[in-house]
């Protein structure tokens, strides 16, 4: 007997295929039992098949007897009332010569056979050339990199090391350089850890007399009298390409850079800057703003502040706390679409320009959130810890110093509104005898915790607004002394250990300059920050 197929996994094909018709003599011999009967398989074949001839005659002389009956009738007129005798269709029978047969009563429910299965969708031909296993594992690599996008724009401190080629040079034109007479080494810093800058004498309160002696050094200068009587060179920059303020030494010490590579970028700018108008408009109708609030240290404007911050006796950094009646107007310009892409631009210029400084700056601040997760991020397109948004309706600032930022770090700049900027809110460097065009729109960046700044004077119907973003210098200590306050590190290990988390007199200082890129090393910085290994 012949052994049946199988397949590899050892199943068996049908049992019928390549069947044999046995003699009986052959299966007696094998050990069967063979029982022989009078029935012939050939006569049965034979009696079926009369059978079914003789009905097909029947059923074929009963039609021509029908055909015949209905075809004798004679010629009728062509019926104009009948439309399948206009259509050119056979008239249909007279219904007195057919024979009436009674129709069958309706079958019911029970007896009528099940629906038949809706038929199944056509299997359409492969076209890719993959088998359904790699289009499986093409699809599960697909969502797994959507997955992995989303977790990268939810959390800026998580963004991919970039390729080798991480500045668009080819978008990027090519920087106007300035070398001031200036060594940086000589900017002041906090003792202990140069953490923070020297901060100003503050102003004296609200209730004294403005006209006071004291309040004489806050006031707007004119560009005049920064270049006759300060001896201040003024730079006319014209916002479009980028503008490099070095130290002797190369350091890029200031960036201004106008934007993106976008016509669109002066609409965005405008459209933040109206929604910062309609949000003081707003405050001041509801009280959010007390009579008082106009007037500070940096200025006479209205502000709104968010983000993290640590200092004042902090025990750790917070978010900003926000008055109740100013919560939907921080809200609103955080939520804003132009004011992130502001904020979003901001972070993106400074890894540009200062890539060993925002890798620095990475990488304390994703550990601060990290340890705590209850420190909010203002935008998820942004570095930046905090933000000030200077509401105007003329954001000119006194000569200052934000002494507590971080003293070796930016502080990004964004301005808006409607001014001549050739006359208007020029922004001059103390320390560096410059002033420089700042029209709206354009960006600048600044360490403003060691170099005074302030704006010159507006016209009285020009309108100015700004964007400030900025880290507290507080925060990189915090994360220095292993998430304790200086108060702390003392009660653990004294001056001891502090001093060594300090560093030496002067070692900070240094460490904090050398992140600042110099111009003809800026790309070797970015290879070496950013570049992938391999």
């Amino acid at each position: 007997m012949q052994e049946p197929r199988r397949t590899r996994r050892g199943t068996q094909f049908s049992p019928w295929e390549g069947f044999v018709a046995w003699n009986p003599a052959e299966l007696s011999a094998l050990g069967f039992a063979v029982h022989q009967t009078s029935v012939s398989l050939e006569e049965l074949l034979d009696r079926a098949q009369s059978g079914r001839q003789a009905e097909e005659e029947a059923e074929s002389e009963s039609d021509e007897e029908y055909v015949g009956d209905s075809l004798n009738t004679g010629p009728s007129l062509l019926n104009l009332d009948d439309p399948k005798a206009l259509m050119g269709l056979p008239p249909e029978p007279c219904p007195s010569r057919l024979p009436t047969v009674p129709s069958p009563p309706p079958p019911s429910s029970s007896s009528l056979p099940p629906p038949p299965p809706p038929p199944l969708p056509p299997v359409l031909p492969r076209t890719s050339g993959r088998t359904a296993a790699q289009d499986r594992k093409a699809n599960y690599h697909k969502s797994r990199r959507q997955q992995r996008r989303q977790e990268l724009a939810s959390n800026p401190f998580n963004r991919r090391a970039a390729a080798n080629s991480s500045i668009p040079t080819h978008l990027i034109m090519e920087p106007q350089r300035l070398q001031v007479d200036f060594d940086a080494t000589d900017l002041k810093t906090t003792k202990g850890g140069h953490w923070l800058g020297v901060g100003d004498r503050p102003p004296p309160k609200i209730k004294n007399r403005p006209d006071s002696e004291r309040w004489a050094k806050f006031r707007l200068r004119e560009l005049s009298e920064l270049v006759n009587d300060l001896n201040h060179c003024h730079v006319s920059w014209d916002a479009r390409r980028p503008l490099l303020i070095l130290d002797r030494h190369g350091r890029i010490i200031v960036v201004f850079v106008g934007g993106p590579d976008d016509p669109d970028w002066p609409a965005v700018a405008a459209a933040a800057a109206e929604t910062m108008r309609r949000v003081r408009e707003e405050g001041i109708s509801t009280g959010a703003f007390p009579l008082d609030a106009g007037i500070h240290r940096r200025g006479r404007f209205f502000t709104l502040k968010s983000g993290v911050s640590h200092g004042g006796g902090q025990p750790c950094p917070r978010n900003v706390d926000i008055p109740d009646l100013e919560k939907p107007l921080v809200e609103t310009l955080l939520q804003d679409k132009n004011v992130r892409r502001i904020c979003g631009f901001q972070s993106s210029a400074f890894r540009t320009w200062a890539p060993k400084l925002f890798k620095d700056y990475v990488t304390d601040l994703q550990d601060l959130f990290k340890h705590d997760r209850n420190l909010r991020l203002n935008f998820t397109n942004s570095l930046f810890p905090s933000v000030t948004f200077n509401l105007g309706p003329q954001s000119a600032s006194f000569e200052h110093l934000d002494d507590k930022n971080r003293a070796l770090g930016w502080c990004a700049i964004t301005s808006g509104g409607d001014f001549d900027a050739k006359r208007s809110a020029l922004l001059y460097l103390k320390e560096l005898n410059t002033v420089v065009d700042f029209p709206a729109a354009a960006t600048s960046f600044i360490p403003s915790a060691v170099i005074h700044h302030g704006n010159t004077s507006l016209a009285p119907n020009e309108t100015r607004y700004s964007i400030t973003q900025y880290a507290a210098g507080g925060i990189f200590r915090y994360v220095q002394y292993k998430f304790r306050t200086a108060k702390k590190v003392l009660e653990a290990g004294g001056e001891n250990l502090k001093r060594s988390l300090d560093g030496k007199a002067g070692e900070r200082h240094d460490a904090g300059l050398d992140l600042f890129s110099k111009a003809d090393e800026l790309m070797a910085d970015h290879m070496a920050c950013f570049a992938r290994d391999g």
